[in-house]
């Protein structure tokens, strides 16, 4: 029987890492184009590409800093890519991007089934799998440069997961990984500081083991904070004042609802009270505690270095977002579940309904303009470029936004184009010398994308029923 539950266990996992995949690839292929964008100029093509091709790219410029943050595995992952394509092309890092999704997705359901196998545990997967496997974050997904918020998510879960399991050298080992993807990465140090606060409160007492751990974390975050390089330009994107800092963290906690919504100040309470709760009487799952007290990190980190006069999170900081919701939502089912107050209980349904709605408009506007517009802008980018590249006139790029030129500067971009190496580099799309060698790959993934869908939706579904049925209403019992 264990045995049986076991195999029906995978397939669900299999089953939703095909759904979401097979999601998001399919927004690679209908919105997502080969064209550079932003960052992608020079952070790959003029820094990554050309030294490899100059024989220039050793462990120092893979460990350079890029707008404070050490992008190590999105360098060596756009390399790689580069080196077996024969080329650049932008899109297969969308594909990767992808991938990184579907298993941050199959990480957090394989949590929710091996912790929780008491509990029919229906209602949260599908809650993670809708939260997974459509495109909020449209800007993510469909811009190459992005890997590294899929990277430190994934590491920073593992992480947390194998420190709260006390699996402390492959814990230490993941953070690192995190840290290597991106600076937020350091936060799970914290994080898992506020885990062993909270048990330690709870029980009134704690172990040299877990003061051991504390400074372990403690010494790791303040020696990454000490070597964190800063750029002076990057200052201008502060929170320059109290009032922004605190307008940008409303917002963040208010997403997916806007910030002049008050109903999205509702969002976090389900955390805040698991919070509460697992500090005066209940045992809480350290996990959740740590992903909570991370989240909570990467707010304030977001309003503060990206804040500037009290904006809202960008596009693609809402990877991070999707998380929060997730946490919550968890949070939510858990005051569902157990026998507490009926008024708990209500409160958590009507969160739920309305993380529904929120998310539904958001999910909305991803399709009815978010990826349409982000499609048209690099349509417009390409047709500009290669106009450029063919006649050498820059006045077509007056009157251009930054999104319609797939860059932030013209003149910069301009120098870029009229450099021969740079134009060798480009994508096969805006005519450089590109092999493409793995094309054939890219257009098989997409034409199986539907068989790929149905078969994950199938496996969920199958594993479901089967799994029922063995623990005699429970799923995975």
């Amino acid at each position: 029987m264990k045995r049986s539950s076991e195999i029906y266990t995978n397939w669900m996992l299999f089953g939703t890492f095909l759904v979401v995949f097979s999601s998001m690839s399919w927004t690679v292929e209908n919105y997502g184009t080969s064209i550079p964008y932003y960052d992608e100029w020079d952070a790959e093509a003029d820094w990554v590409y050309r030294k490899y091709e100059n024989s220039d790219l050793g462990i120092s410029e893979i460990l350079a800093p890029h707008d404070g943050h050490r992008l190590v595995l999105t360098r060596l992952t756009s390399l790689a890519l580069y080196v077996v394509n024969a080329g650049w092309d932008p899109q297969l890092q969308m594909i990767i991007n992808a991938l990184l999704h579907a298993i941050i997705c199959a990480v957090l359901v394989r949590f929710i089934l091996l912790n929780h196998h008491s509990y029919n545990p229906l209602f949260p997967v599908v809650l993670t799998v809708i939260l997974f496997a459509v495109p909020f974050s449209w800007i993510s997904i469909t811009v190459a440069f992005q890997t590294q918020f899929y990277f430190v998510i994934l590491f920073s879960i593992l992480a947390l997961q194998s420190l709260a399991n006390s699996q402390y050298a492959f814990g230490y080992s993941l953070s690192i990984l995190a840290m290597l993807s991106m600076t937020p990465g350091a936060f799970v140090f914290p994080a898992f500081f506020g885990a062993i606060l909270v048990s330690a409160v709870r029980s009134r007492a704690i172990t040299k083991w877990q003061i051991l751990q504390c400074m372990i974390s403690i010494s790791l975050f303040t020696l990454f904070i000490l070597t964190l390089h800063e750029e002076p330009a990057a200052q201008v994107y502060h929170a320059q004042h109290i009032r922004g800092f605190l307008i940008s963290i409303l917002a963040a906690i208010s997403w997916p609802f806007r910030v002049s919504s008050v109903i999205g100040l509702v969002i976090y309470v389900p955390l805040m009270f698991y919070l509460i709760r697992s500090t005066l009487a209940l045992r809480g799952s350290p996990f959740i505690l740590s992903v909570g007290v991370f989240i909570a990190c990467q707010i304030l980190a977001m309003a503060y270095f990206r804040g500037g006069e009290g904006v809202p999170p960008a596009n693609r900081y809402w990877e991070i977002m999707i998380v929060g919701i997730w946490v919550n939502g968890i949070c939510a089912w858990y005051m569902i579940r157990n026998k507490g107050s009926k008024f708990a209980r209500k409160a958590a349904a009507l969160w739920l309904l309305i993380a529904f709605v929120g998310l539904s408009i958001v999910g909305y506007q991803s399709f009815s303009d978010g990826l349409p517009n982000r499609k048209a802008d690099a349509l417009t980018a390409q047709s500009l470029v290669l106009e450029y590249l063919e006649t050498g006139n820059r006045d077509i790029f007056l009157g251009k936004s930054s999104s319609e030129i797939s860059y932030l500067d013209t003149d910069a971009l301009v120098a870029l184009l009229d450099d021969k190496q740079i134009r060798e580099i480009l994508p096969s799309s805006l005519g450089g010398e590109n092999a493409d060698s793995i094309r054939p790959v890219k257009a098989a993934l997409f034409a199986v994308i539907p068989a790929t869908f149905l078969l994950g939706l199938s496996l969920i579904s199958y594993s479901i029923i089967k799994s029922r049925f063995l623990g005699k209403g429970k799923i995975y019992s």
